[in-house]
Formats: C-alpha cells, sequence, structure tokens
C-alpha cells in the first residue's frame, strides 16, 4: 500500500505552460483525504518550492534545490541543508561567471543573479516567487565572500557551448548533474533527490517500499530508485522509463493525476 508520493516539479506536477492543472489540485486533495502523504522533491530553490506546495495542496515537508534542502514549507525553516564545500564554491562561480550563461546561484537561503542572467530569466523564467526573492549583483562571487554565504547549488541554462562542464565535473566535492537536455546543475557530491526524500519519508514514519515518486528528467533517477514504486512520465528521459514501474501520460496529458490517482487504487 503506498502512503506517500514525492512528484518532481517541472515536466510533471507542471504541465507545459508551469501550471498545476486542476486535475492535479483534485488528485492530490483526494490522495491527502485518504491518508496519503504528498509531497515535493525539486530542483527549484526553496521560496518557489513553498509557493507551489501551497498552490498544488501537498504536504508540509518540501524536498528543494535538487535534494540539497529541505524545509518545512509551513513555516519556512530549514531542516537541513548541504552546501558545495570550499574551494570548490568559489571555483564554481570562477567558471561560470562572465560567460554569458544563464545562472541561477542558490546561497544558502539567497538567490544570487548576475546582470546577464537576471535580463535573460526576465524572459525565460517568469515565476514572481523566484524574482521577488532573488537579489541582483554585478560580482556575485564578491558578494557570497563579503557575506560568508556557502554556495549550495548552480543551475546553468540558455548557452551550452560555453558550459565548462569537463572542468566542474573535475572539482571535489560536487554532484553535476542536469534536468533537460540543455541545462545543467551542479550541487554537493552526495546530494540527490533520493536521499532527501529518505529522510522526508522517515520523518513522516513511511517506509520508502511505501513510497511512490513521480518524474520526467535524469536528476530525478534517484528519486525513483529510492521508493517501492518509480512512475515515469510520458514525457519522461528514456533512462526514467527504464527503471519505471509504470508509465504515466505526460504533462500535457494529465500524467501526474493520473499517476497519483493510479496509487490509489
Amino acid at each position: 500500500m503506498i502512503k506517500l508520493i514525492a512528484l518532481d516539479l517541472d515536466g510533471t506536477l507542471l504541465d507545459p505552460s508551469g501550471k498545476i492543472t486542476q486535475g492535479a489540485k483534485d488528485a492530490i486533495a483526494r490522495a491527502r483525504e485518504t491518508g496519503v502523504r504528498v509531497v515535493l522533491d525539486t530542483g527549484r530553490p526553496i521560496p518557489e518550492a513553498i509557493w507551489f506546495a501551497k498552490e498544488a495542496g501537498c504536504d508540509a515537508l518540501i524536498s528543494c534545490l535538487g535534494g540539497a534542502a529541505l524545509v518545512d514549507g509551513s513555516t519556512g525553516q530549514v531542516l537541513r541543508r548541504r552546501d558545495i564545500p570550499e574551494p570548490s564554491g568559489r571555483r564554481v562561480l570562477e567558471l561560470c561567471l562572465g560567460r554569458e550563461i544563464e545562472l541561477m546561484i542558490f546561497a544558502g537561503d539567497q538567490i544570487v543573479l548576475d546582470p546577464f542572467s537576471k535580463e535573460s530569466l526576465l524572459r525565460t523564467y517568469p515565476y514572481p516567487a523566484f524574482h521577488d526573492n532573488a537579489v541582483t549583483v554585478d560580482d556575485p562571487l564578491a558578494y557570497l565572500e563579503e557575506r560568508g554565504l556557502p554556495l549550495t547549488k548552480v543551475h546553468g541554462d540558455w548557452n551550452r557551448p560555453a558550459y565548462p562542464l569537463e572542468e566542474l565535473a573535475a572539482l571535489p566535492g560536487v554532484e553535476l548533474t542536469a534536468s533537460n537536455d540543455h541545462d545543467f546543475e551542479l550541487v554537493a557530491s552526495g546530494v540527490d533527490k533520493g536521499r532527501t526524500l529518505a529522510l522526508l519519508a522517515m520523518m513522516y514514519g513511511v517506509p520508502l517500499d511505501q513510497c511512490a515518486a513521480v518524474g520526467d528528467s535524469d536528476n530525478d533517477l534517484a528519486m525513483l530508485r529510492a521508493v517501492g514504486t518509480p512512475i515515469a512520465m510520458g514525457n519522461a528521459s528514456s533512462a526514467i522509463k527504464e527503471i519505471a514501474a509504470r508509465i504515466a501520460p505526460s504533462n500535457g496529458e494529465e500524467g501526474v493525476a493520473a499517476a497519483i490517482l493510479s496509487c490509489l487504487e
């Protein structure tokens, strides 16, 4: 019997327009009415993850920043966070800044942008919960150092030929992954959605073999491998579909609602 369902956000809970459908909200409400926990396990930052969890009607505990942070969405309290160790954190920013890469820099509980990224993200990433909580500075590296902020996660997009992927992958203490075929994500080594989901499930008192997870991209692999019932979206990567126990329709076809309801049968 499934007692907890973990949902990825982009490409899963969100439809192609970036919205949560009424069908998805109804399915989440139905699951919770039966006593099943429904939680987010997303790469999004803390403010956005909390906003989407409330919008969807999910339970309070949230895994965000690709598993780098576990938060209580009802209070905003960060229960656990794993940062990229130094000096690798500094080197990550040295390698990525100034290349016209659209960067999201997550520094502890802050979102930091360089001017190029701010201008680009206003066009490509129109989420108020993100921009309302982001600060734009000319020199993000100096900003972090002056304030003693850690580097928790970096997300890069837009200008793939400029990505310093080999150099990033060679740094000690970091984990390089992606959420689609045109971006990259960097977190501390050992951080992934599966490990944080395991902690979240333990806090709710639910064994992992009684958990389901729904995802679409390769950074969801650890999450799906951790649970007893891994579910792939119809729009998922081939790697996700290969390990899935079942495949739901795509996120443009109310797939997440179908996935949730299948767990209640």
